[in-house]
């Protein structure tokens, strides 16, 4: 399996996420909330035919505050999994 930085080539331009993710379908938001920032996690295959991850963000996120989210969704995924465990 191949790992692929989030960071594309300086010189490439930001094109809409539907670009981006062809044919993928995610959740919808609620009535009330309005998107701010994402980070998208991308299980990919490589030009070689190989598995690999890469990540994407619009604008520059705060690191801190992406670092934040990402443990505890990190927690919360830890925690489904072991009660499903115990099931």
């Amino acid at each position: 399996m191949t790992s692929h930085s989030g960071s594309p080539d300086p010189s490439d331009t930001r094109v809409p996420v539907e670009q981006v993710l062809k044919g993928l379908e995610l959740h919808p938001l609620g009535p009330q909330e309005t998107v701010l920032e994402a980070f998208v996690l991308i299980k990919l295959l490589d030009e070689n035919g190989r598995v690999g991850w890469s990540y994407r963000t619009t604008h520059q996120l705060n690191r801190e505050e992406l670092l934040g989210a990402l443990m505890v969704q990190t927690d919360v995924l830890r925690k489904e999994l072991r009660d499903e465990w115990d099931e």
